[in-house]
């Protein structure tokens, strides 16, 4: 699985079997700025290590960068504003 602001994906879906474009295209990560949703799905359909690798560099990336928004959310004085966005685009 991988996260995404729009909630979290199954990259073993058929769906990404022909998606070239990147997981999540505002994420600045390995993953997202140098391969495609398809080349990860291929990866993972073949059981290939580096799937996992990437996909870990991608979901710590997400963790990370939420963690990071958080903190400024509160730093602002607008963590409830912040988490009902989030919460709203991530299970929509």
């Amino acid at each position: 699985a991988l996260y995404t602001p729009h909630g979290r994906i199954n990259i073993r879906n058929a769906k990404y079997r022909e998606d070239f474009s990147p997981i999540c295209p505002d994420c600045d990560c390995e993953l997202c700025k140098n391969y495609s949703a398809a080349y990860l799905h291929h990866l993972f359909k073949v059981d290939e290590i580096t799937a996992k690798v990437l996909a870990s560099i991608h979901n710590e990336h997400f963790v990370v960068q939420t963690t990071d928004r958080i903190r400024q959310s509160i730093l602002d004085d607008n963590f409830d504003e912040y988490m009902n966005d989030f919460m709203k685009n991530y299970y929509a």
